[in-house]
């Protein structure tokens, strides 16, 4: 693997500033570093993750011994049984409800909000799943944490026609500022059904029902056969995992986000590191850091292949917003 890193490093080192990392009539010369940074400590991009999630919480406030349904802004949809919480002693709550919601349709938010959609597979490795969804879920009673005493049946709106999808949550780390590892959920089926309201108006879509509180994610592993390999991107120091991220957004009609989890600290180089992206995978490298007030960010498209390397070199500066546009934009 050294052997690797000192190979890619000394092909990062022959480009040009300007030149794309995927091109192959690149002039031999050194890379130019604009944007050299002193030291950073990371602590404001990990506190940007929170920043980002909790203002996206929707609240309902509802009372258990109703039946309720709940209708979230991007039309996440669940149906609530009378009496489906309890206290944590197991004593059925007469009262109040206050449940809230997180839902995320878009690769902008999900990766402004440092989540991913890297799953555990069938062979205990980690690789992007396509997902149609992820949401997650909280319910209290006066301030205090309660338990799920039924299931919830869940709708998810979905334009994705005849998928085989299954059901994902992150029993690792579950609450709201978790880093999110999906895992699926055995025995649990989502089957398609469209929703119809009142009006008679229909949203195509997937439902399932769930028994506990936390991440959720209608999902699937990729169907593609291709022969499957490692990425690494080149970002410059002072950026590592201590302070940044980079993301792979797959060019799909389902949400495909993965995060790299490695960080090469002697050749300044980030790794995918577990060799589950398919090869020919049309996609954007992107690299998301926020040393100050601003995001820093940067995006490389590229047609994946085993050791394929992109470099970060002309970032862009915004706020949350202008970084979830410019990546659903991509």
């Amino acid at each position: 693997m050294k052997k690797l890193f000192n190979c890619i490093c000394l092909g990062v080192f022959l480009i040009v500033s300007g030149c794309s990392s995927d091109s192959e009539d690149c002039e031999v010369g050194a890379v130019e570093n604009p944007n050299q940074q002193g030291p950073i400590d990371g602590a404001i991009y990990k506190q940007s993750a929170l920043d980002c999630r909790v203002p996206k919480l929707q609240v309902f406030q509802f009372n258990n011994y109703t039946s309720t349904e709940i209708k979230a802004n991007q039309n996440t949809i669940l149906y609530i049984s009378e009496g489906t919480f309890q206290k944590l002693d197991g004593t059925i709550i007469d009262g109040e409800i206050t449940f809230s919601i997180l839902e995320m349709y878009n690769a902008g938010e999900i990766i402004a909000c440092q989540l991913s959609t890297n799953g555990i597979n069938s062979n205990q490795t980690v690789e992007p799943l396509l997902s149609e969804s992820i949401f997650y879920i909280n319910a209290e009673h006066n301030g205090n944490p309660v338990l799920m005493n039924g299931e919830i049946q869940v709708f998810i709106p979905s334009d994705n026609e005849s998928l085989d999808l299954s059901l994902y949550v992150s029993p690792s780390c579950n609450e709201i500022e978790c880093s999110v590892l999906w895992e699926v959920v055995p025995q649990y089926s989502v089957f398609e059904e469209p929703y119809q309201d009142a009006s008679g108006n229909i949203i195509l879509g997937y439902r399932a029902i769930i028994g506990e509180l936390g991440w959720y994610s209608f999902a699937r592993y990729n169907p593609s056969t291709e022969e499957r390999g490692v990425l690494y991107n080149k970002a410059h120091s002072p950026y590592s995992l201590a302070n940044s991220n980079v993301f792979l957004k797959y060019d799909s009609n389902s949400i495909g986000v993965g995060m790299f989890s490695e960080y090469d600290t002697e050749n300044e180089v980030f790794s995918e590191k577990f060799s589950q992206i398919p090869k020919n995978t049309t996609a954007n490298v992107i690299f998301v850091s926020k040393p100050e007030s601003e995001f820093l960010f940067d995006s490389s498209p590229v047609v994946t292949k085993d050791g394929k390397i992109t470099v970060t070199r002309n970032t862009k500066n915004g706020s949350e917003r202008n970084l979830v546009d410019y990546i659903n934009n991509l």
